[in-house]
């Protein structure tokens, strides 16, 4: 079907513009009056947009200060093409500006918003693009900003939760290996003579330490070689789709591990999915979009086909109810809203009630895992300070006893 840049009068008689697929005119002017407007004028334009950027892809946090800046321009009453052009030029760095600046010259040459931003995949995700053009298909496109906007800051906010859970857990086992490493290569090594000349029989703790010491110093490169090993195992398996859709399917049941992994996907699915349904995008769109955020294979599976239910006529709720690994909760919340009418509010309460539980699942982990790390590596360093210590002692016994 042909693309037109439509000119339309909404309820209060206010010129809004927009673009949108249609088999003709009259296809246009139907599926214009179906959101209100009234088809004023229309001319077809050649999409230019099937070349993508080379440009380099902006950064989380500049798509988000972009999208605000263009919300509040456009709030402001600034044209869109005026507004581009202003933010190129107020651009923090050059980067953005050549890609703010690109997205305006694909925009005077007659292509739509969604269109000229979807030659920058890597800066513009599909549900952005698609946010966008809903909100250029119905002249709603300061409110869908606004969404982007609430989406973007939650999807930050969300990337600094997880990397505080992970990074916690990284720096405690970096350190228990660096003390380990120290102890086993320069400290122990320092009182093996010593023990020698003590002439006693060594005890087994103390001939294991002395064992991992030897073995460390003559073969150190074992170990950085053995991770680069299983590391790529992991990647090679993982590329294969049998591998990623088992290990995804492990990962979510691992303890605490697994919870947190679980409520983070449907998290950001429930969202994304009701950002969009609320933007204007359709219902199977709107799935195919969220399924692809869940970033974890085994619920990406069982969410598409819950979409291919609902593409046969079936029920949101019934469709996630059989396919699986998505919670009651979820399916009872979608249920609701399919009922009453009201699914994008039904899945922000489920956003509502998930906001809470990641945060309270991280405190969890973090209260698990402290103690027990820190355990561990008093159990792993009090070892070979007692297998340092026994023959020392043995030897001071002999000494005392002479």
């Amino acid at each position: 079907m042909p693309n037109y840049n439509y000119a339309a009068r909404d309820n209060a008689g206010k010129i809004v513009k927009g673009a949108l697929e249609a088999e003709n005119e009259i296809d246009l002017a139907n599926k214009t009056a179906a959101i209100g407007h009234f088809l004023v004028s229309s001319r077809i334009y050649a999409s230019t947009v099937k070349v993508i950027s080379k440009l380099p892809s902006l950064k989380p946090k500049e798509v988000l200060n972009f999208t605000i800046h263009m919300s509040t321009l456009l709030d402001a009453g600034v044209s869109l093409l005026t507004g581009l052009q202003d933010l190129a030029q107020d651009a923090e760095n050059k980067n953005l500006s050549k890609v703010i600046d690109d997205i305006r010259s694909r925009v005077e040459t007659g292509v739509s918003l969604r269109e000229a931003m979807s030659a920058h995949p890597k800066s513009f995700s599909k549900l952005y693009t698609a946010i966008i053009g809903a909100g250029e298909s119905t002249g709603k496109l300061s409110v869908c900003l606004k969404d982007l906007i609430s989406l973007l800051d939650w999807q930050l906010e969300l990337k600094a939760k997880l990397t505080e859970a992970t990074v916690y857990p990284v720096i405690l086992l970096c350190a228990m290996g660096g003390v380990v490493a120290l102890l086993v290569i320069k400290v122990i090594p320092n009182f093996e003579p010593l023990f020698a000349q003590g002439g006693i029989v060594l005890p087994l703790p103390t001939l294991i330490v002395l064992g991992v010491s030897h073995f460390a110093r003559s073969f150190w490169y074992l170990g950085p070689l053995i991770l680069a090993m299983l590391f790529g195992a992991y990647r090679f398996y993982y590329s294969r789709p049998n591998g990623k859709f088992i290990l995804d399917s492990l990962k979510l049941r691992l303890p605490i591990f697994g919870i947190l992994a679980r409520k983070v996907a449907i998290s950001r699915f429930c969202r994304t999915f009701a950002i969009a349904v609320k933007s204007g995008v359709s219902v199977l769109p709107a799935l195919d979009i969220a399924s692809g955020v869940l970033g974890n294979d085994c619920l990406e599976r069982s969410a598409r086909k819950a979409r291919d239910s609902v593409n046969i006529g079936e029920k949101i709720s019934v469709s996630f109810k059989a396919a699986g690994e998505f919670p009651p909760l979820v399916v009872r919340m979608i249920s609701v809203g399919e009922q009453s009418g009201a699914l994008p509010e039904a899945l922000d309460k489920i956003n509502q009630f998930y906001d809470r539980e990641v945060p309270a699942t991280i405190k969890v982990m973090f209260t698990f895992l402290e103690p027990v790390m820190i355990v561990f590596i008093g159990v792993v360093v009090g070892g070979i300070a007692l297998a340092v210590l026994l023959p020392m002692f043995q030897m001071s016994q002999i000494a005392g006893g002479s």
